[in-house]
């Protein structure tokens, strides 16, 4: 018989998995910083203002809208488009923080990115040992988040990592019953990213099977309000665009015109998956977009696990997102979205797990940490010199 709870895990608590959390991160950053400073990233930049240089390799792409929206505001004078696209709630929090650390922006995001991340870590150990009762998927789960290769984004200036510790809050408040903190951080949640409205739809589901489990199914109580808070967040946000430009369709304006995904079947956003591989005349492009592709793939088959285990609040979550990420003509930056998909943590580390016990098995865990690991750093690196990663 296989011990359900090594000794060693039992005596796990929270501030073992953030100091392992913050090690694993500190190695992440000491490899970019090292590689940049080798390989001679923007030297003049480096001696200019070191500590600028660093934050600049966490920082590229969609982070210059982030940084703006803080600095700015939305739709400042000779920028009609296309910040809208990027929901508020992570800017607003740069901009809160940023006086406290001399006014630099990019400083202040990456700290939040950086503790979002932890608090994201220790969320998704208690909900792992919350669900299965075995504390050994917990460290099993936050070790696949540690070495998750596009892991990069959870410590550079982009919304997973603060989406993913409120979904998080939100999901382990739903499994202990206090539906208003679930309501309220997903609301809050839906201030990062769209997708909060997809995680109240699965807590919505939770919720479900609690009053059928207590036999109340037809009866919801008024905490059930609380799972509006998104759907109130995201209007709310619909809002404040319709009343700065006139449309009520201003964030999906901008998605057309900043980067072209309009609303099409799912059979056309695959094709368009397919077209961009093939469309590809770099390296760091051709290897972003066969990521894409495999991570809807990995994704269909994830939401499959997950219905075969009728585990259908996280089946719920986790289709609604695909669902819209093919239903588009691009299903550009997959994998980083795929950073936010948390049940695929819990199904990773309980199958690593379950063939440890079962099988006697403990190389697919040492392969996996094997192969994400020079991954990640490779993507690491790709994203400091600023190619074209997710």
């Amino acid at each position: 018989m296989h011990q359900t709870v090594p000794v060693n895990l039992g005596r796990v608590r929270a501030r073992h998995i953030v100091a392992g959390w913050l090690i694993s991160r500190a190695g992440l950053v000491l490899l970019v910083a090292l590689t940049g400073y080798l390989v001679g990233f923007d030297v003049r930049q480096r001696r200019a203002d070191p500590l600028a240089w660093l934050a600049g390799r966490f920082s590229w792409a969609d982070s210059y809208h982030y940084l703006r929206i803080a600095e700015k505001g939305y739709l400042p004078p000779g920028l009609p488009c296309c910040d809208q696209a990027f929901f508020p709630g992570y800017p607003m929090a740069v901009r809160a923080l940023a006086p406290l650390l001399g006014g630099r922006t990019t400083l202040a995001a990456l700290v939040i990115s950086h503790v979002a991340a932890a608090v994201a870590a220790v969320l998704l150990w208690r909900l792992a040992v919350r669900v299965t009762g075995d504390r050994r998927v917990g460290v099993a789960a936050v070790v696949v988040l540690a070495v998750a290769p596009y892991g990069v984004f959870l410590s550079s200036v982009f919304t997973e990592a603060l989406f993913l510790a409120l979904a998080l809050g939100a999901w382990l408040a739903g499994v202990h019953r206090r539906w208003w903190w679930a309501g309220a951080l997903a609301g809050l949640a839906t201030t990062v990213r769209m997708n909060g409205v997809f995680l109240a739809a699965g807590l919505a589901v939770m919720y479900l099977l609690q009053l059928r489990s207590d036999g109340a199914w037809r009866r919801p109580r008024v905490e059930a309000l609380a799972l509006l808070a998104p759907a109130l967040a995201a209007g709310g946000f619909m809002g404040y665009l319709f009343a700065r430009t006139g449309s009520w369709t201003a964030w999906s304006e901008a998605q057309v015109i900043g980067w072209n995904r309009r609303t099409a079947p799912p059979w056309e956003g695959l094709k368009a998956g397919w077209y961009a591989i093939v469309a590809a005349d770099t390296p760091d492009l051709l290897v972003a977009r066969l990521a894409d592709v495999a991570t809807v793939i990995a994704a269909m088959v994830l939401v499959g696990v997950l219905v075969w285990w009728r585990r259908w609040p996280e089946a719920t979550y986790l289709a609604a997102s695909l669902v819209v990420l093919i239903c588009s003509t691009t299903v550009q930056s997959s994998p980083r979205y795929a950073l936010t998909w948390f049940p695929a943590y819990l199904v990773i580390a309980q199958g690593l797990v379950w063939l440890r016990d079962r099988r006697g098995w403990w190389w697919p865990a040492v392969a996996l940490v094997a192969i994400c690991l020079p991954w990640m750093a490779a993507l690491a690196i790709a994203q400091a010199a600023h190619l074209w990663v997710a």
